[in-house]
């Protein structure tokens, strides 16, 4: 049986917000460290989860389109 749109697109956008967390978390590590490499590494790699979490939302949006009037 195929997997349910909705179900799917709402676990999309729940992992999208579990890996926002996990980027604010190492940018919070970051921003308690002296300026290093180690610094501007973790900001790089909160940056790329940031990237990762707008493409699970997108790709929500895709599977189930907002829905609203203007």
């Amino acid at each position: 049986m195929p997997e349910d749109p909705v179900k799917t697109a709402a676990r999309l956008r729940e992992g999208a917000a579990r890996v926002r967390g996990g980027a604010k978390a190492l940018e919070g590590r970051a921003e308690t460290l002296p300026r290093s490499l180690q610094r501007r590494l973790l900001k790089l790699q909160a940056n790329i989860l940031r990237d990762g979490a707008r493409d699970l939302e997108d790709r929500a949006l895709e599977i189930e389109p907002a829905k609203g009037s203007a």
